[in-house]
């Protein structure tokens, strides 16, 4: 796994995307031939951007939020449909060219059950053989009628999804495996594919039907959430040291192991990574919103070793506190009238504050940490100062902020404040609202936005990420029209 540790990791570009629970990660199984284990930050990173991309191709404002922002740092999402009596697919490539010495990154993301062909596929639950080296021959294969249940044999409906979608000429004659192998043999690239639920499941069977085919193994990755067993103990016993996969679950998520429970004879592989739902949360265990709040604690919790701080964080971003970078000239210096030097453009991050009902409490310092990471990613110089303490009144807040701010050497102050209310028709619900304020040192107000969601549909982590990334939107607008510093 050598590729994420240093490549696709270097070229995500973004605190939203490149960052941007209490659970407990426990290894099932050991790595498929090949794979270099990962350090603990990294398989955090690995799950966090595979979350993030499994929740982007679903349907939804949260999804679509999602989608934008990693197009605006670089990522192209391209969709590929195919349908026939089986199955109606679908599946996404992501690619992102870093042009550098990074090379590319490339995602291939396989979304889960949302169609009424999906779950037809679901439920079509008895068993295919599995075997062959080319397209012709995966069918014979699986047309076998009389098999040997010591043989390699796979869910028939998984592997007709995964026939429909990648070994079936589209509409352009194209099959899907061959728009992926062009990736590896023809960029040398490493593919990860991931999906959720259903998906999980179609990517772990297509990345062994493209070893199959002769792909090296080590050229693939696969990173699941909340999927089901693939196939037999034989397939599992000949798979598991071909593929690398990464298999996140949730504690009581029942859909890992229904097939287990509904037809004898199906067992996981791979390397399981438990995690445990927030409980902040009103979704249902099985929900992708739900993996991707996670993901979100996890990735903190690693990366930040336990110090979830914007100082923490910002000491990661070396580049924003430089007081010179890579040799080149920063903004002059200007004079406060009392003689005390300070950069131009250089943005002053005060605390940022929350204020949420109780019962979403413990969730505070992620979504301190959310805010200030999509915020700090929008400027190219900043100071952060989480040791002082912000006065309550809100005059003398915006006058303690400038006075650290020009402490600090800068001249333009953010505040952020993160405000949560409960639903008074359902208090399981809550609506999140995030206010983003920039002045100048002086008080005068440059920026002002106000953007709100509810955790209907997402959890409160996320709703603070997706009302943030809305602001981040006016944050963009107003440096176009250079009202606020890049």
């Amino acid at each position: 796994m050598r590729f994420w540790g240093r490549t696709i990791w270097n070229i995500i570009g973004s605190a939203f995307i490149g960052v941007a629970c209490a659970a407990v990660l426990l290894t099932g199984g050991s790595a498929a031939a090949g794979a270099q284990p990962l350090e603990a930050a990294g398989q955090a990173r690995l799950a966090y951007i595979c979350a993030l991309a499994d929740m982007a191709v679903y349907d939804s404002d949260m999804n679509e939020a999602v989608r934008q922002e990693m197009g605006k740092f670089g990522w192209q999402f391209q969709d590929y449909r195919n349908v026939d009596k089986r199955a109606h697919t679908t599946f996404y490539t992501l690619v992102k060219n870093a042009g550098d010495e990074h090379g590319r990154a490339t995602l291939v993301v396989i979304p889960g059950t949302e169609k009424l062909k999906d779950v037809e596929v679901d439920l079509r639950f008895g068993k295919v053989l599995f075997g062959g080296r080319t397209p012709q021959e995966f069918r014979q294969f699986a047309a076998t009628e009389k098999v040997d249940a010591n043989q390699p044999m796979v869910h028939q409906g998984f592997n007709d999804y995964t026939m429909t979608a990648f070994f079936n000429p589209d509409g352009d004659g194209v099959m899907g495996a061959d728009r992926l192998k062009e990736f590896i043999d023809e960029d040398g690239e490493h593919l990860y594919l991931t999906g959720h639920s259903l998906g999980g499941a179609v990517a772990t069977l297509l990345a062994a039907r493209l070893i199959s085919m002769g792909v090296e193994p080590d050229r693939l990755s696969v990173v699941t959430f909340g999927a089901p067993t693939v196939g037999n103990t034989a397939f599992a016993e000949e798979q598991g040291y071909r593929i690398d996969l990464s298999r996140y679950t949730m504690g009581g998520d029942v859909v890992k192991n229904a097939l287990q429970a509904l037809k004898a004879g199906y067992v996981h592989f791979g390397t399981e990574y438990r995690w445990q739902k927030n409980e902040n949360s009103h979704l249902y265990n099985h929900a992708i919103a739900g993996y991707l709040d996670a993901a979100i604690r996890n990735y903190y919790d690693e990366v930040l070793q336990g110090d979830l701080s914007l100082a923490a964080l910002a000491a990661g971003k070396p580049e924003l506190l430089a007081e010179s970078s890579s040799g080149e000239e920063l903004a002059p210096k200007s004079r406060l009238p009392w003689n005390r030097s300070f950069d131009e453009g250089r943005v002053y991050i005060a605390p940022v504050a929350v204020d949420v009902p109780e019962d979403i409490a413990n969730d505070r310092a992620y979504m301190k940490v959310v805010a200030g990471d999509i915020l700090m990613s929008q400027f190219s110089r900043i100071r952060v100062d989480e040791a002082f303490a912000m006065p309550g009144a809100e005059g003398e807040t915006l006058f303690a902020a400038c006075q650290r701010a020009e402490e600090n050497g800068c001249d333009r102050v953010a505040i952020v404040s993160i405000t949560g209310r409960a639903d008074k028709d359902n208090p399981k619900l809550c609506r999140l609202l995030a206010s983003v304020d920039i002045y100048t040192t002086a008080g005068e107000q440059l920026m002002s936005t106000l953007t709100s969601t509810t955790t209907k549909e997402i959890t409160p982590i996320e709703a603070v990420m997706y009302d943030m990334t809305r602001a981040a939107d006016d944050i963009k607008a107003a440096q176009q029209q250079g009202i606020l510093p890049e």
